[in-house]
């Protein structure tokens, strides 16, 4: 295994989850995701109760190219990629490296690897395809209000001005996603082909 996703708990109070990938990297076993506004992270993996992970059926060239790429994104786009609850769309990487400097742009822990995925032209899931659902809106109210104190206003307010007009892709959609990939795929999962998994895992770990 060189590269595989990883979904968590990570607010029991409110019931947030949260998603990552786990990859090979010169023979260390890595972490790699985007946990906030301007913060990344990429370190070894240690122990925990609390990390369930997903083997994808990729063949071992997807997976290597997969995790050299993460590794490199993180590498060098430490302190650079925005949070954004309501991303408007566009480029957010040129040669591996944030270019989506306009107001409002930037990536959740779930679109950050839909977007790696997305730049290796890797089937995974179409975006396009997904719909809205109950509480979403009130999600990126709620987790805007948590972090916006490390944002600029400008940043705040193009997200606001979003909000209900994005969609969300919640990391319980990474993990099914992640179940359901295959090597023979040709075109990438769409929203119902995942959702019914992903209700099945807030489930499983939310109760």
């Amino acid at each position: 295994m060189r590269f595989a996703l990883m979904i968590q708990i990570s607010d029991p109070f409110t019931r947030q989850l949260h998603t990552a990938a786990l990859y090979r990297f010169e023979n260390r076993l890595m972490i790699g995701d985007l946990q906030s506004h301007l913060r990344t992270r990429r370190a070894e993996v240690r122990p925990s109760n609390s990390l369930f992970w997903i083997a994808l059926d990729l063949n071992q060239e997807d997976q290597r190219i997969l995790a050299a790429t993460i590794d490199t994104w993180l590498d060098e786009n430490e302190g650079k990629i925005p949070y954004s609850v309501a991303h408007p769309g566009g480029v957010v990487f040129k040669d591996n490296a944030w270019v989506g400097n306009e107001p409002g742009q930037g990536l959740t822990c779930a679109t950050f690897i839909v977007e790696l995925f997305n730049e290796l032209g890797i089937p995974f899931i179409d975006v396009e395809t997904w719909k809205p659902r109950t509480g979403d809106p009130e999600w990126a109210e709620r987790i805007l209000a948590m972090i916006s104190n490390s944002m600029s206003p400008e940043h705040i307010n193009a997200q606001l001005a979003k909000i209900g007009q994005t969609i969300r892709v919640r990391p319980a959609d990474i993990a099914a996603a992640g179940h359901l990939v295959h090597q023979k795929m040709e075109v990438p999962l769409d929203f119902d082909d995942v959702d019914p998994l992903s209700a099945c895992i807030e489930v499983a770990l939310l109760g």
